[in-house]
């Protein structure tokens, strides 16, 4: 008896709603209003925060790289949580029992959004060094950050590109991480992953260190390329096991690449099938 009396009642709300339901021409402007208060809100805690973390991670590294960068990133994952859990974004770890803490990886990972990036500065642990477009120098107070962070680099010039190669080198003989995206651009296209550059995985070869494959998951959703209309969600990222290049030489480079291409669409595509 009871059992009927709530279906009928759901029922005579069900019909209540059809029958008074607003109209789309009069919520639309309100739910335009809501999520432009939000992105405003959002972007205000993206920069709000970094301004206050600013002189904590730019002195330090300033004054002794290796030992300061330390400090400084202590700073950015806090300028990433603080950030992210003000505007209602949250994050999903997982495989960080993959790394091993005494050594040095080359990251790399895909990148859909500009939301990537408090992504890996809270999900890579310890200090790392991402290389970016010399075009993110223009970028307000992120730009100078990284600047210190960072190394850039000027696709179009061959010095520029052979500098920043001597740089990552450095960075790792001070065990330091390396973050590279592999695509070599924000992805906006159909497809999970575009096809991977040769760079990230020669420098592996000629270093001889490990590369270290991760996926971020829901951030282009989140914030598209071109996009302002900022969505809370959560981002999940996982990190993949360690590929090891010790014995590689260059003529081993498009089988590595491809290797670890397949491994992170696969994880993208959510499929957990094993293909190392």
């Amino acid at each position: 008896m009871f059992q009927e009396k709530v279906s009928a009642f759901k029922a005579e709300m069900s019909h209540y709603w059809e029958q008074h339901r607003p109209s789309p021409a009069l919520t639309r402007p309100l739910t335009e209003l809501i999520w432009r208060i939000y992105a405003l809100w959002a972007f205000l805690m993206f920069f709000s925060f970094m301004l206050l973390c600013l002189p904590f991670i730019i002195i330090p590294i300033a004054i002794e790289e290796r030992r300061g960068g330390v400090f400084a990133f202590y700073f950015m994952r806090l300028w990433g949580y603080g950030f992210c859990a003000l505007s209602g974004i949250f994050f999903k770890i997982r495989g960080k029992s993959y790394l091993k803490k005494e050594e040095t990886y080359i990251f790399v990972g895909n990148h859909n959004s500009f939301m990537d990036s408090p992504a890996i500065t809270v999900a890579i642990p310890k200090q790392f060094r991402p290389l970016g477009k010399i075009e993110i120098l223009k970028m307000p107070v992120f730009g100078f950050i990284f600047k210190y962070i960072g190394i850039t680099v000027d696709r179009s010039s061959l010095r520029s590109r052979l500098h920043s190669l001597q740089q990552i080198k450095k960075k790792l003989q001070k065990g330091i991480h390396v973050l590279i995206f592999p695509e070599g651009t924000m992805n906006n296209s159909e497809h999970p992953l575009l096809r991977f550059q040769d760079g990230a995985f020669l420098l592996a070869i000629e270093t001889q260190r490990p590369i270290a494959p991760m996926v971020i998951k829901n951030t282009r959703q989140m914030l598209p390329k071109n996009s302002w209309r900022l969505k809370p969600n959560w981002i999940e990222v996982e990190f993949l096991p360690p590929i090891s290049t010790q014995g590689l030489s260059n003529s081993d480079l498009p089988a590595l690449k491809e290797q670890v291409f397949k491994q992170m669409l696969a994880h993208l595509e959510g499929t957990q099938k094993d293909l190392l």
